[in-house]
């Protein structure tokens, strides 16, 4: 059955509109089969699998993270804390941009007094610029809302990083546990 041309731009309005409400997705990194995120070794894939197997697991609770909980200063809305690992600490620190692939941050987003969600930026590929890193954040598991190499949502506030390599953190811990 053949589908009218005025259906067939009700479609796809629907579907751009369903997509801005539901998130967006521009895929993973195909040239991050390994992303190496831990000083012990640990690496991840980044996909949506990866990047959600390794937040559940919690495994970026041994990184240094901000001291408290705090109101986000951006768009993820809530209270926050963002966990940092050595990578992304590194770079901070020193100044050192681009980030060494592997830098990750996992910020907690809370509602209510206890964590609701999550959002991940990793450098995926080396230099600078939108394409070196992959997105992901959730309202909450296992649904993941916005993902993706360059992800047009999360590059909205990222690309205007002040020179940090998409970093937005205002501060981060500056002493080693």
């Amino acid at each position: 059955m053949t589908q009218s041309p005025r259906v067939l731009r009700a479609a796809a309005l629907l579907t751009t509109v369903l997509s801005l409400h539901c998130g967006s997705d521009t895929g993973a990194d195909p040239q991050a089969v390994a992303v190496p995120v831990d000083d012990d070794g640990t690496t991840i894939v980044a996909d949506k699998a990866g990047l959600t197997a390794y937040i559940q697991s919690g495994k970026y609770l041994k990184w240094e993270g901000e001291a408290a909980v705090h109101d986000s200063v951006r768009s993820h809305g809530g209270s926050v804390r963002t966990y940092f690992n050595g990578k992304y600490l590194f770079a901070r620190r020193t100044g050192t941009y681009p980030m060494a692939v592997g830098a990750m941050s996992v910020k907690e987003l809370y509602s209510g007094g206890s964590v609701s969600g999550y959002a991940a930026g990793v450098k995926t590929r080396t230099g600078s610029g939108a394409d070196t890193w992959t997105w992901y954040e959730t309202t909450g598991l296992p649904d993941v809302q916005y993902f993706g190499v360059a992800n047009p949502t999360c590059e909205g506030c990222h690309s205007a990083d002040s020179g940090r390599d998409r970093s937005l953190t205002p501060t981060v811990p500056t002493a080693t546990r």
